[in-house]
């Protein structure tokens, strides 16, 4: 009996251990997504201010019509 509660204990710390291999890596991707999509908006409003991107959704665009 001993042998089994120490194969639980084994396998109850590899799965907390993978959990939280998981959850570091979806936190990673979750920040390098957001990182990308401000990125990305920062590189539309710039273009949009200097008038080579028309964007209708933008509140810059009424001000140019």
């Amino acid at each position: 009996m001993n042998k089994i509660q120490m194969l639980i204990s084994q396998i109850d710390c590899v799965d907390s251990m993978i959990t939280a291999k998981i959850e570091n890596e979806r936190a990673m991707l979750n920040d390098l997504f957001f990182s990308q999509l401000g990125t990305t908006y920062q590189k539309v409003s710039l273009a949009e201010k200097q008038v080579h991107v028309k964007n209708a959704c933008s509140p810059i665009t009424s001000e140019l019509d």
